[in-house]
């Protein structure tokens, strides 16, 4: 956006990103420097992860915002990275992130790692785990360790796979996160629709 939109940005906007531009820079010229930088086991790296974030901390809204500006090819190309980050962020959390490290103690290198994440949720999905080659011994090695990587990464999923917890607890969770994910799910559509209809109430004004 920066590169396209920088001439239509107020001043306040192009002065956020020269200085987190500048800042996510200063940390990936500093974090380089380490042999694990990366944090040994976390999901991408972990000390750069806040500045990046930051610094991108404003894409959509002004994807949105300067949309007449970039024109059709930026909009669209903005739209495909959105999707494709809101994928890869779902993937993360799917499991917990040490579950790659402990496959890649026994698959062939190269593994990549976004690849192996996503294949690992349609190999749970179908109960695929064994029959794909996904599990090994050294998952077994610590119980804390097993017990977390070979269940959904989400609370409810988490208690049941435990274990402590008791039915009831597990069923009114349940109950709750699928519904406040529907909940979700609706408020997006909401504002999807309402989103759609002021830029079509906007365009009639500006014809007219």
């Amino acid at each position: 956006m920066a590169a396209f939109a920088w001439k239509s940005f107020r001043p306040e906007i192009k002065a956020y990103f020269a200085a987190f531009g500048a800042l996510l820079f200063a940390y990936v010229s500093f974090y380089a420097k380490y042999t694990v930088g990366s944090g040994d086991t976390a999901w991408g790296d972990r000390y750069v992860a806040t500045a990046a974030q930051l610094a991108a901390l404003l894409a959509v809204p002004l994807l949105l915002r300067h949309r007449a500006d970039v024109g059709k090819a930026v909009w669209r190309a903005g739209l495909a990275i959105v999707l494709v980050s809101v994928v890869i962020q779902l993937g993360s959390v799917a499991f917990w992130c040490p579950l790659e490290r402990y496959q890649m103690e026994t698959l062939s290198p190269p593994t990549f790692v976004v690849w192996l994440r996503w294949k690992n949720i349609v190999a749970f999905a179908l109960g695929k785990m064994s029959a794909w080659g996904l599990t090994n011994e050294a998952m077994r090695e610590d119980a804390w360790d097993y017990v977390h990587i070979t269940t959904w990464n989400f609370l409810p999923f988490l208690l049941k796979r435990v274990g402590k917890a008791p039915a009831w607890v597990v069923e009114v969770l349940t109950v709750l996160w699928v519904t406040a994910l529907a909940a979700l799910v609706a408020l997006l559509g909401v504002a999807g629709r309402l989103a759609a209809k002021r830029e079509f109430d906007l365009a009639g004004r500006s014809s007219s």
